[in-house]
């Protein structure tokens, strides 16, 4: 009798037990089911909140901010922030009293979501001969053209510098980047592209950054250059779009940034306008894996959305620059050209129409090093503009000789 007893008994607490455990698990289901969050911009920020991320992480960067407005806890917020290299989520309190902080894990080497994709990283950029000013149908590389993201906290200003860098002996051009935030400066960066002439791939070879706050630079993160130590330059925009195609825009120790053309197919409206025809490209980081975002292109604009950005104007190149061959040239041009690559590789001559009148500008290498001749259209010698191989600070070296004997003065 005791025995049956025992029995009866044990199997009661297992009964009292599993009924436990049930209700825990279907309350946390409910709480989860009516837990609510929204996004949050920096700017919405309260000020005890802020200050406390601020001191807990000093010049860290705030990625994500969410409010739980519905759930255990409204009133919460999680904030997502980059800093020293590694992702973090920090639960805080309405009055600022940070609850927890948890460093985040990737969720592509957990699941092997993204470890599992291709990507690619060589392009057989020995075979191209590139140019600084271009085009192929969704990236534009020339002078003047200018597109304005805007958001209801933010505003980018992409412009196309009528300045060019050498990086690792290639030309390339110089595109900076400007963000505000709430109308404060935030980003400034110079990103250089070249675009290859054969398929219209457009190169991407680093960047400078200066990261700002209360208007002075605090930081220069992402910075990169492809002629840097274990770096090498990726691709921005291919000249052919693939759907479904992977490749890595930045191969550098602290930049893996790629990009996935998932749609080819799309209409957008936008403050400046409707546009149709427009791929859409999912970035993701082999730096950072859980970063993720979405940018959408238009044929002959560029950029028109980048997450909650939207395009609110552009304008076209206002350039004047013409590639022409060395048959093309005027005789006088020609032989001057001829005369003052002293036996260097010629490998592009443009045309160019500046304050002073129309300019011809040949690219020469030669011994290694690159450097440009200018001339008038008479062949009058305009100058020599020479790349210095110096890493940290590229400078050009400008020679004025006005009076080059044997050929034409202006009049």
């Amino acid at each position: 009798m005791k025995l049956k007893s025992n029995l009866i008994n044990a199997i009661l607490i297992t009964v009292v037990l599993l009924a436990i455990a049930t209700l825990t698990v279907f309350s946390a289901q409910a709480a989860a089911a009516t837990e609510k969050k929204v996004h949050i911009q920096l700017g919405e920020l309260p000020a005890d909140i802020k200050k406390a991320i601020d001191q807990a992480f000093p010049n860290g960067e705030i990625t994500k901010i969410e409010k739980e407005v519905e759930g255990e806890d409204p009133g919460q917020y999680d904030i997502y922030i980059s800093y020293a290299g590694k992702e973090y989520e920090v639960e805080i309190s309405p009055q600022g009293k940070i609850i927890e902080t948890k460093e985040k894990k990737s969720a592509a080497k957990a699941s092997g979501g993204e470890e599992s994709k291709k990507w690619t990283d060589s392009f057989g950029i020995d075979n191209c001969k590139f140019s600084t000013i271009g085009k192929n149908r969704f990236f534009i590389l020339k002078p003047g053209h200018q597109i304005t993201l805007e958001s209801s906290e933010e505003k980018v200003v992409i412009t196309v510098l009528d300045e060019t860098k050498n990086i690792g002996g290639i030309k390339t051009r110089v595109v900076e980047e400007r963000e505000e935030e709430n109308g404060k400066l935030k980003e400034v960066s110079r990103n250089y592209f070249a675009i290859c002439k054969s398929h219209g791939d457009v190169f991407y070879f680093g960047e400078e950054v200066d990261i700002y706050k209360d208007g002075k630079i605090v930081r220069h993160s992402g910075a990169w250059r492809a002629d840097e130590k274990d770096s090498k330059a990726g691709i921005i925009m291919p000249g052919t779009v693939l759907l479904g195609a992977r490749h890595y825009q930045e191969i550098a120790p602290n930049a893996m940034d790629r990009a996935e053309i998932i749609s080819d197919n799309v209409t957008l409206t936008t403050p400046a306008g409707t546009f149709i025809n427009c791929i859409k490209v999912e970035e993701t980081s082999g730096v950072e894996p859980d970063e993720k975002c979405y940018k959408i292109y238009a044929p002959g604009i560029g950029m028109i959305q980048d997450e909650d950005l939207l395009l609110t104007k552009y304008s076209k190149a206002k350039s004047k620059e013409e590639e022409v061959s060395l048959e093309d040239l005027p005789p006088a041009v020609r032989a001057a050209i001829e005369k003052h690559a002293s036996g260097g590789q010629i490998k592009e001559i443009e045309k160019e129409t500046k304050k002073e009148g129309l300019v011809y500008e040949a690219e020469v290498l030669k011994d290694g090093k690159e450097f440009d001749i200018l001339f008038s259209v008479t062949g009058k010698f305009l100058g020599k503009e020479v790349e210095e191989e110096t890493k940290d600070h590229p400078e050009k070296e400008y020679d004025e000789d006005d009076d080059d004997e044997g050929h034409d003065k202006d009049d």
